[in-house]
């Protein structure tokens, strides 16, 4: 099984005969604790996911929402410091944030926009949505919204940008990063379960179906099936890490001779140092260039000094979350 994102949740509940609001930070000023893009979802019945305060404003953005289900109209509400005095609504950390609340319905977020933009998601495409507000404050408050395909070179996820003279959003829905994992073993476990905190698109491969259980991997993506099968019907892109787990050549060879061929950033290698050069050997035999080489990971993980699977578990996530953050640094995102 694997955890439904923010719009996958929100065109759930509709399906199944809910009403919903979709909530939107659109702008934030000084020291707000969400940054703008952030989303939260209020159901009729006050199901709720997400935040857009961590806990300030959301009892105040719950009634706002259930008016708009109520009259299917949106609104745009800004929350500035609380006055702890007069009990007002507001933020204690000194900042501001405005936030935009839509119901799902045509005056709000359409619904063909939604499904547009969960179809983007589950296909791993870019997509932005962008929300004309010029009306939003008229007597009948209307928000027109468009979907539209984004310059790809960009590789944020769910931020956006606020252009207050021309009155327009742009939600920009990229990619999440995603975790490729070879084996289905001890250390595989902890680190999916990691990576879920780290809200990473988890998946694991694995031929051996004794290992790959929902019981043992829950809320994760498993596919049972050798990597040189499975990986080519995967979207391996610039958001991708891959770790092999599996310590047989069987199983990470034919995965690392694929991911090679991709853009996936990170491509790690679980062994000892010797275990790696045996490795690098076989590879090279099979035609890999010294070059392309370089981008294998080996031994995987910065090193903690522990060998329990949970440590080796916590050094191969800050090792590829590391990498991760020196590249986009490097882009200067």
């Amino acid at each position: 099984m694997k955890q439904n994102s923010f719009l996958n949740q929100l065109e759930n509940w509709v399906d199944n005969a809910h009403s919903a609001c979709l909530v939107i930070v659109v702008s934030t000023w000084g020291s707000a604790p969400r940054q703008a893009g952030s989303l939260m979802l209020v159901r009729d019945d006050l199901h709720l996911e997400g935040s857009v305060s961590g806990g300030c404003v959301e009892g105040e953005v719950i009634r706002l929402s259930q008016e708009a289900m109520e009259s299917g109209l949106p609104c745009i509400q800004e929350f500035g410091v609380a006055d702890e005095t007069a009990w007002q609504v507001g933020l204690s950390c000194g900042g501001r944030i405005s936030v935009l609340i839509l119901p799902v319905a045509d005056t709000g977020i359409p619904l063909s926009i939604l499904r547009q933009a969960v179809r983007a998601e589950n296909t791993r495409q870019p997509l932005d949505i962008e929300f004309m507000l010029a009306d939003i404050m008229a007597d009948i408050p209307k928000v027109t919204v468009r979907a539209t395909l984004p310059d790809t070179s960009m590789h944020f996820v769910h931020t956006s940008n606020l252009e207050e003279e021309k009155g327009l959003f742009t939600l920009r829905l990229r990619p999440k990063n995603q975790l490729v994992i070879i084996g289905a073993g001890h250390i595989s476990q902890v680190l999916s379960q990691l990576a879920l905190n780290m809200e990473l698109d988890t998946i694991i491969i694995d031929p051996r179906a004794v290992f790959l259980t929902e019981e043992r991997f829950p809320d994760v993506t498993i596919k049972q099936g050798w990597p040189q099968d499975v990986l080519p019907e995967l979207s391996i892109d610039a958001q991708t890490a891959i770790v092999t787990l599996t310590h047989d050549p069987k199983i990470d060879d034919p995965a690392l001779l694929h991911c090679l061929k991709t853009d996936a950033y990170y491509i790690g290698c679980l062994g000892s140092t010797k275990t790696h050069q045996l490795r690098l050997h076989r590879l090279k035999e099979l035609g890999i260039s010294d070059t392309n080489l370089t981008r294998l990971h080996g031994p995987a993980g910065i090193p903690l000094g522990g060998r329990a699977a949970a440590e080796i578990a916590l050094s191969i996530l800050a090792e590829l979350v590391s990498i991760y953050h020196k590249r986009d640094n490097q882009k200067s995102f």
